[in-house]
């Protein structure tokens, strides 16, 4: 009775954790990006155009110029 007992102690366990995995991935997936990353990715989509000086990609993407000493 001791080793059946054992073995249920250890499947319980580790059903536990793997829902407490699942849980946890699966509202990691689910979150929405944090917003630096949708900043980052204008920026460098908007980099690639020939047509935008870098204060036009700055006030495109940041809302301001950052650097206003730059010419």
């Amino acid at each position: 009775m001791n080793s059946i007992h054992t073995l249920l102690t250890i499947a319980i366990a580790l059903c536990a954790f793997m829902l407490g995995v699942t849980v946890a991935g699966y509202s990691q997936f689910t979150a929405d990006p944090p917003e630096h990353y949708n900043i980052q990715s204008r920026y460098l989509n908007y980099t690639d155009k020939e047509c935008y000086t870098e204060s036009d990609v700055e006030l495109i993407v940041f809302g301001k110029v950052l650097d206003y000493d730059k010419k």
